[in-house]
């Protein structure tokens, strides 16, 4: 009888050891998933946040179905954006370079890479004075049918 339940003991022991070795080796591959630092997130910088356009004109939103229109732009060195208006201001942010913008409403202005602005609704030009490419992202949240931009008659 003692062997038996000697027999029994150690297999009770040997149960609880296994049972045990489990249970520490799943907490331990969760410890280590929880333990993992997390993925990076990400890197936000706010490019503009406006109620006006570049010379101090409230925007509005034409009416219509929505249709937004997203352009990169590169004006050569002694490039220019001929006189134009828009009937919804675009976004416009420099990616590259610098361009100089005259305006019927504003004093002229000069934005460099990493500025962004609402273009005004007045008449205006840009042109690129420097001996490197302008590059640009312009975007006109507009509606179907509204045309991007209208040029002087």
């Amino acid at each position: 009888m003692i062997v038996k339940t000697r027999l029994r003991t150690a297999a009770i022991r040997h149960a609880a050891t296994a049972t045990a070795s489990a249970t520490l080796f799943a907490l331990a591959a969760g410890a280590s998933a929880q333990d993992k630092p997390a993925a990076p997130g990400p890197i936000v910088k706010t490019l503009l946040q406006a109620t006006t356009t570049a010379d101090g004109k409230a925007f509005a939103y034409p009416d219509g179905k929505p249709l937004v229109t997203a352009r990169l732009v590169e004006l050569p060195p002694g490039g220019e954006i001929i006189r134009h208006r828009h009937a919804v201001s675009p976004f416009i942010y420099i990616l590259e370079g610098e361009l100089t913008i005259a305006s019927d409403s504003m004093p002229t202005q000069v934005y460099k890479a990493g500025d962004s602005y609402i273009e005004q609704a007045a008449w205006h030009s840009g042109r690129n004075l420097s001996d490197t490419p302008v590059r640009l992202l312009s975007v006109y949240p507009s509606a179907e049918g509204v045309a991007l931009s209208e040029r002087p008659q």
